[in-house]
């Protein structure tokens, strides 16, 4: 992972830290939404990189009909990010909606290049990350194996070995962990939070 995005996300989790300081976003156990992945990630990277911009729920396909759930823009590093988020709340249906999401951003260049060529200046010349944003509670066994395989490094052979297939260059993957293990002992729920983590990925198409 080049050190610019090492820093985003470092304060991606960083981010997510100073709010668990304050608050705890759900009420119950309904978890957290998804938008907060993509939005948090969001301000983390322009954080690092003032010049950069992002749009949620880029829209784009023939009939208008496909969106991601962010883009960002980041003209000086010459960076376009392809973002999905996923919550591990049903671990079986995630995974196939992440091989879902993997295959819709690699296919950005092969099937909708046209499409972005006329609305991003310059896309040529840009690299191309897909990211995947995730999170999961580490409360039940399947869970714990999911974020046991992004410590690991083996979430994609684990558990998508047919997008690996489909899409050798998911070979040079990067992951990513946050935990919350050291919140301040005045957090609200800190003892729930110590089984929730961010676990992330990123790829260059």
């Amino acid at each position: 992972m080049s050190k610019n995005l090492s820093d985003v996300f470092g304060n991606y989790r960083y981010n997510y830290q100073r709010i668990f300081s304050l608050l705890y976003p759900s009420k119950n156990s309904t978890g957290f939404t998804e938008r907060n992945l993509s939005v948090n990630f969001a301000h983390a990277y322009e954080q690092v990189n003032s010049s950069a911009i992002t749009w949620f729920e880029f829209q784009f396909g023939e009939h208008n009909n496909l969106h991601y759930d962010a883009i960002i823009i980041d003209p000086v590093n010459k960076r376009l990010l392809l973002i999905e988020s996923k919550r591990f709340s049903k671990p079986s249906k995630k995974i196939s909606g992440i091989a879902t999401d993997i295959d819709r951003i690699q296919r950005a260049k092969s099937s909708y290049l046209h499409d972005f060529k006329l609305r991003i200046p310059d896309i040529l010349s840009y690299q191309i990350l897909g990211v995947i944003l995730a999170d999961v509670w580490t409360e039940t066994r399947t869970k714990k194996q999911i974020y046991d395989s992004f410590v690991a490094g083996t979430f994609i052979p684990n558990f998508l070995s047919d997008s690996l297939i489909k899409y050798p260059s998911l070979h040079n993957i990067n992951y990513y962990i946050g935990d919350f293990d050291n919140l301040p002992y005045d957090a609200p729920k800190r003892d729930v939070l110590q089984t929730y983590h961010l676990v992330s990925f990123t790829w260059e198409l």
